[in-house]
C-alpha cells in the first residue's frame, strides 16, 4: 500500500484549521526588524491576509509531559494589576461606544507605569508600558491625558507605527516589543487595528492575530491589553454582559486569556454608575464585578464597591490573614465550612482564599469520603 504523504499533510492541515478556527502559525523567516520611524506601505487585502502555514514534520516525534512535571514547572501567577490582569496573558476590555474604555485603559497604564494603586484599590507592579493608540489622534490623546492629570512615563505610538496589525505584520510587532523591552502593551482598538482585510468580524480567521498575541504574551512573559466593542443590546437595555455581547465571532472571545467588560448600569445607585465585569477568567475570577463611578469632568474612575458577596482586595487580604492566623493557632484539619464559621466570612469567599493558599503551597489538602457522592476536603498546615 502506497502512502500519499501530501494527502496526509493536507488532511492534517485541514483538521488543524477546523479545530482552532483561526491560524496562529506565522512564518517569521525573512522578516526585517521594525523601523518605528517608517510609515508602513499600504498593502492590498490579499497581501495583508496571506498566511504561511508550514507542512507538519511527519518524522518528528512529539515529547509529552507527565502531570507531575507539568505541575512542578508551572510558574506562579504574577499579577500586574491585582485580581485584574496577570503577566503572560492577553486581556480583552470590551465596552460600548462612549463607555470610557480608553480612559479606563489610560488609568490602568498610568497606575502600572508608576506602580500605584489602580482605582485607588488594586495594587499594581511597576512596569515599562507602551500604548498603541489607533482610535484617537495625537491631539485628542494629549487632550485626554492632560484632563486626567496623567504624567507618568508611558510611551505612546500612533497609526504611523502600526496602521494595521494584520497577521503578516505580527512578527514586526514582536520585534518591536523585543527591541524596546516593553513589559506591558495596550492596543486601542481591535476595530481599527484588525479590520480592513478580507476577513470581517464574523469570520473565525479574523481572530488569528489574537491567538498569536496570547501565545507571544505567555512565552515572553508580558501583559497585552486589547480593547474592543460590545454589540448593541437586542432590546435596548443591557443589565449584564456575557460572552455573546462581545463584538464579532466567538473566536475573538476564545482567543484571549481574560475578558473584562465595562458598561453603564441601567439601574444606577449613584451618578455615572458603571459595571466592571470579568466575563472570562483564566486569571481573574469569572463572575467578579465592581461598581465604578466615572467623572465627566476629569475622565477619572473610582471604585464604589465590589459586587454582592464579593471581597475587595483589602477585604480579601483581611480574610487571608484570618485564615493563616487560624491555622497558626491550631494543627487540626478543617473543612471550608469549619473555616468560614471561625473567620466569619462566607463559604464562597473562604473557598477563593483557601484555594489560593493551597496553590501557593501554604496549606495542604486531604480528601475524605464521608458520604456517597461528592467528597469533603479538609485543609491544614503544609509542612
Amino acid at each position: 500500500m502506497t502512502i500519499d504523504i501530501d494527502a496526509l499533510q493536507a488532511a492534517d492541515n485541514e483538521r488543524y484549521e477546523n479545530n482552532r478556527s483561526a491560524i496562529k502559525v506565522i512564518n517569521q523567516e525573512n522578516t526585517q526588524p521594525l523601523d518605528v520611524h517608517k510609515v508602513p506601505e499600504e498593502k492590498g487585502h490579499k497581501e495583508q491576509n496571506q498566511v504561511f502555514t508550514p507542512h507538519p514534520n511527519v518524522h518528528k516525534v512529539p515529547k509529552g509531559k507527565k502531570v507531575k512535571e507539568l505541575i512542578k514547572s508551572k510558574k506562579p501567577k504574577d499579577w500586574i494589576i491585582d485580581q485584574i490582569a496577570s503577566n503572560g496573558s492577553l486581556v480583552l476590555l470590551a465596552g460600548e461606544s462612549g463607555s470610557g474604555k480608553t480612559s479606563l485603559c489610560y488609568s490602568m497604564a498610568n497606575a502600572i507605569a508608576k506602580g500605584d494603586l489602580f482605582l485607588n484599590t488594586f495594587q499594581t507592579k511597576k512596569q515599562k508600558v507602551a500604548f498603541i493608540q489607533a482610535d484617537e489622534s495625537e491631539t485628542n490623546c494629549a487632550d485626554k491625558l492632560e484632563t486626567m492629570g496623567i504624567d507618568s512615563d508611558i510611551t505612546f505610538y500612533f497609526s504611523d507605527t502600526f496602521e494595521k496589525l494584520t497577521v503578516n505584520e505580527l512578527p514586526k510587532f514582536q520585534d518591536w516589543v523585543d527591541k524596546h523591552d516593553y513589559d506591558v502593551v495596550f492596543l486601542d482598538s481591535i476595530t481599527t487595528l484588525l479590520t480592513g482585510g478580507k476577513h470581517s468580524f464574523k469570520d473565525a480567521e479574523f481572530a488569528a492575530p489574537l491567538y498569536f498575541l496570547n501565545t507571544y504574551a505567555s512565552k515572553k512573559g508580558i501583559l497585552i491589553v486589547f480593547t474592543t466593542h460590545l454589540k448593541k443590546p437586542e432590546h435596548g437595555v443591557r443589565k449584564r454582559v456575557t460572552k455573546h455581547d462581545v463584538m464579532g465571532n466567538q473566536s475573538i472571545f476564545s482567543g484571549v486569556s481574560d475578558c473584562w467588560s465595562i458598561h453603564k448600569s441601567v439601574e444606577p445607585d449613584f451618578d455615572d454608575h458603571y459595571l466592571f465585569d470579568c466575563i472570562k477568567g483564566r486569571n481573574c475570577q469569572e463572575g467578579t464585578f465592581y461598581n465604578l463611578q466615572g467623572n465627566q469632568e476629569s475622565y477619572e474612575w473610582f471604585i464604589e464597591s465590589a459586587g454582592l458577596g464579593q471581597l475587595t482586595p483589602d477585604e480579601e487580604n483581611s480574610c487571608t490573614n484570618k485564615v493563616l492566623f487560624l491555622f497558626y493557632e491550631q494543627d487540626e484539619y478543617l473543612s471550608i465550612k469549619d473555616i468560614a464559621n471561625k473567620v466569619a466570612y462566607s463559604e464562597k469567599q473562604v473557598i477563593r482564599v483557601v484555594r489560593n493558599l493551597f496553590k501557593q503551597g501554604t496549606l495542604k489538602r486531604i480528601k475524605k469520603q464521608i458520604t456517597s457522592g461528592r467528597p469533603t476536603y479538609f485543609y491544614g498546615h503544609s509542612t
